[in-house]
């Protein structure tokens, strides 16, 4: 086992916690469900957590494979780009549900809602970031790419 393996174990961790976090928050939001809102924010904080555990195996796996036969180098920079800004979101969006957490008990029902509701946006911004960052990821190695960079055969006469 690897870092490359690690990375591509783990890296859909954060993705799918964000799917499923902002649909919590939704629900929480619509119904005024404590124990979906609760839900959403720790679902949010792991996101989080697994975001930057993604980047740091990422970055493992970037040299084992940046200069491996049929890996493409661009497309690895590109992903690593928008990787980091996809991790920055993720951490500012665990950092609000980290508030909302704390901060509902001091400041009650007014600001749990409010606060949830900025939480969502932030949410929703990063699982957008973070889906690009996935996409970008997926084309750095993929069978069907592979296709269009070799040599066409040869035509017998």
């Amino acid at each position: 086992m690897n870092a490359a393996f690690l990375h591509l174990v783990i890296n859909h961790a954060p993705l799918y916690f964000m799917v499923i976090a902002a649909a919590l928050l939704v629900g929480a939001l619509v119904r005024r469900n404590r124990s979906l809102l609760s839900a959403g924010t720790w679902l949010v904080i792991a996101a989080g957590i697994g975001a930057v555990v993604t980047l740091q195996t990422g970055e493992q796996a970037e040299h084992l494979l940046e200069h491996a036969p049929g890996i493409n180098a661009t497309a690895i920079e590109a992903h690593e780009e928008s990787a980091k800004v996809a991790v920055l979101a993720t951490i500012v969006a665990a950092g609000l549900a980290i508030g909302v957490t704390v901060g509902q008990r001091w400041w009650g029902e007014r600001f749990r809602w409010g606060a949830s509701a900025a939480l969502l946006v932030a949410v929703l911004a990063s699982l957008v970031l973070v889906a690009i960052a996935a996409h970008r990821g997926g084309l750095i190695r993929h069978a069907e790419e592979l296709e269009n960079r070799l040599p066409p055969p040869a035509q017998e006469e």
